[in-house]
């Protein structure tokens, strides 16, 4: 949508419809407010694109106290300031308070629609680069709080500071991580992923920063560290609260002076994005020892706090029909309807594994789902699971088969004919697959 919505501040009702009317067979949206009461209570109520205040807005004021909380709230939302004869030398010091430029009373048509349509061109193609921007960040939500974080992904990306991203298991701390570098400048190289929680600690060191040839026992040729890799690109530390003290002072030198000490060899310089996350209160663990305070601080220049998916309800439908859609489209399936039962149901629950937790259970609910529709049911029923986990990979797939087929014949009535079609597969090797199964065939 690219029509402009306008908020007029001006406490002249006549000015206010004047132009209103006129702004109006423009193609604009236009509102007016009286004084500083209305005024407010509509900024919180809609989104607008400009803001046109009367130098004198509110009464008996010179107008600079409501242009400055604009500007402190709003930073990116133009005013166009309206001044009286005579208030042209407040007009311009309006300029260096946050105003886009400034017009004066009384107003000729011709000059305000040349002002309001080179802020409505610079309004577009910001709309335009965000929405580009939007698509390249790879996550779903329109909710206020996701559009927080988007906000903040995208700011993130202009700069090569430390960015930290905190929140729960499941909110999708990798995929900010990933959108984060895929808007940067280091783009042009793949991101270094590290799973800090995987490393065994004795490795830590070599891992990250690499050692050379006869740096130790058993060290018959050098090997490159994750930070090597990572030069002109992003290096990405998951679960960086499980960094063992003596790596974080390391980590903190690679912060401070640009350069990593390889194991045995000389130090030298890299030029790397360091992104992390953590699941974990990190203030907690300087508090109680367990966390450098002075790399916390170097790591988190720049924070995006990611809330978890209770906190943004709004979007667990939204999220919910990505993953039915995308499910069935990777798959090859007929898509899938989310019945209002269904998705009332799904708005209520807690999900306290967050995004990844509710992903699981439409893909479940799609799996076992025998209808074009996905009801209460499909996301409530228990179906089977592996009692012990089989020792090989062979006797995991076995098992999982013979499960799924159990269950497709139950639905069947035992009805080896009704399963083939639904399964798309021949009769005679159906009913070959369910002998070597030793699958014994049950009714209703």
């Amino acid at each position: 949508m690219n029509r402009i919505r306008i908020l007029i501040a001006d406490d002249d009702s006549i000015f206010c419809k004047l132009t209103g009317n006129l702004l109006r067979d423009e193609g604009y949206i236009v509102h007016s407010a009286s004084d500083i009461d209305e005024a407010q209570e509509v900024l919180d109520k809609y989104s607008f694109d400009i803001v046109m205040q009367d130098m004198c807005f509110p009464a008996l004021q010179d107008g600079f106290t409501m242009l400055e909380e604009l500007h402190e709230r709003y930073p990116e939302l133009p005013v166009l300031m309206i001044s009286g004869a005579g208030h042209i030398p407040d007009a311009v010091n309006a300029i260096k308070y946050g105003a886009t430029d400034f017009i004066e009373k009384p107003l000729a048509k011709e000059h305000l629609i040349i002002r309001l349509e080179r802020l409505k061109d610079s309004i577009l193609m910001r709309r335009n680069l965000r929405g580009l921007q939007l698509s390249s960040i790879g996550m779903i939500g329109s909710s206020e709080p996701m559009q927080q974080v988007f906000d903040a992904i995208i700011k993130a990306a202009r700069f090569d500071n430390p960015v930290l991203i905190c929140g729960e298991t499941g909110v999708g701390k990798e995929l900010a991580a990933v959108a984060i570098h895929r808007l940067s400048d280091f783009n042009t190289k793949n991101m270094v992923t590290i799973n800090c929680a995987s490393i065994p600690r004795e490795l830590f060191e070599a891992e990250l920063f690499g050692y050379e040839k006869g740096a130790f026992t058993g060290a018959i040729s050098s090997h490159k560290g994750y930070f090597e890799y990572a030069q002109g690109s992003s290096i990405f530390l998951d679960e960086i609260a499980e960094l063992p003290m003596e790596v974080q002072a390391k980590l903190l030198r690679v912060i401070s002076e640009q350069e990593i000490q390889t194991l045995g060899g000389n130090p030298h310089k890299v030029s790397t994005r360091i992104i992390s996350a953590s699941n974990k209160n990190l203030i907690s663990m300087i508090d109680n020892g367990s966390f450098r305070d002075d790399l916390y601080y170097r790591i988190s220049t720049i924070t995006i706090d990611i809330p978890p998916l209770r906190k943004h309800r709004d979007d667990i439908i939204l999220l919910a029909d990505y993953f039915v859609n995308s499910f069935c489209t990777r798959h090859n399936i007929a898509p899938k309807i989310i019945t209002p039962s269904a998705a009332a149901w799904l708005y209520e629950q807690d999900y306290p594994g967050n995004v990844r937790e509710l992903k699981n259970w439409v893909e479940r609910a799609v799996v076992f789902s025998q209808s074009e529709t996905l009801t209460v049911v499909d996301f409530t029923t228990e179906y089977p699971e592996l009692d012990d986990i089989p020792t090989t990979y062979r006797e995991t797939v076995r098992q999982f088969e013979r499960n799924y087929l159990e269950k497709i014949l139950l639905i069947h009535d035992g009805s080896i004919t009704r399963a083939a079609n639904y399964l798309q597969m021949d009769k005679s090797n159906l009913s070959k697959k369910i002998n070597s199964l030793g699958i014994e065939i049950q009714s209703k």
